[in-house]
């Protein structure tokens, strides 16, 4: 559980548990019977590509368990994760504007389960329950919201800034309080960590040693411990 977790609620369909006002939290019976119809329940392993850019967008997948990093690719093949999506996400908002192919490519941080729906038999089901659409639409809202603060906020940064506030919303987000600090709860390779930011791979090391020099985290191998969240808060400001 993350030091500032989003309050969890059960899933009306599987029983899971996933992030509070999700879409399938507190159906009703009729509701729970039309998605039981279309739901597929997909196992992906680490690293295994969920879809790929380009792929015929054939439907829209909510994260039941596990991770998956969402990266878009550059023209020269560079890539930059856009997001990390937790349980209770949506993954293939590109069915909501009718695309015909997702405009980026989404891979298993960790083993996951995934629940599918063929996008034609979504829509029908929001054409018959409109309570679905109302909460669809609150749950775009937040995803929209949420990339604008990101999006907004980050522009404003230089690299060290944008690292140390990275490193303050992943403890928020993933952290669990150890010994001496928070320890964050999510794997991240010092490339995930520079394509997050948009900086190169150089420039995160570099700048992860400077924050270890400097008593700000501590670093085990893979392992990040923040040892004083009210100093990384400070230097992402």
């Amino acid at each position: 559980m993350s030091i500032l977790a989003d309050k969890e609620s059960i899933c009306s369909l599987c029983r899971c548990h996933i992030k509070e006002n999700t879409l399938f939290t507190g159906l009703n019976d009729a509701q729970l019977d039309a998605f039981k119809e279309a739901v597929v329940i997909n196992h992906h392993k680490k690293r295994e590509i969920v879809f790929m850019e380009g792929d015929d967008c054939s439907g829209l997948y909510i994260i039941r368990t596990g991770r998956v990093k969402v990266v878009r690719s550059s023209s020269t093949g560079k890539e930059q994760i856009i997001n990390i999506m937790n349980p209770g996400d949506l993954l293939g908002f590109e069915v909501f504007y009718n695309g015909r192919i997702y405009k980026n490519t989404a891979v298993a941080m960790e083993d996951c389960e995934l629940c599918y729906i063929e996008r034609h038999s979504f829509f029908k089901i929001l054409e018959n329950e409109p309570g679905i659409a109302r909460k669809l639409i609150l749950s775009l809202g937040r995803e929209l919201n949420s990339a604008y603060e990101r999006i907004g906020y980050l522009g404003l940064l230089n690299a060290r800034e944008k690292l140390a506030h990275l490193l303050y919303t992943l403890a928020a987000q993933y952290g669990e309080k150890v010994d001496g600090g928070v320890k964050l709860n999510l794997t991240l390779s010092r490339l995930e960590i520079a394509e997050l930011l948009g900086i190169t791979q150089e420039t995160s090391i570099r700048l992860l040693k400077s924050f270890k020099e400097e008593g700000v985290i501590e670093i085990k191998r893979k392992e990040i411990i923040i040892k004083s969240l009210a100093r990384l808060k400070a230097l992402g400001e």
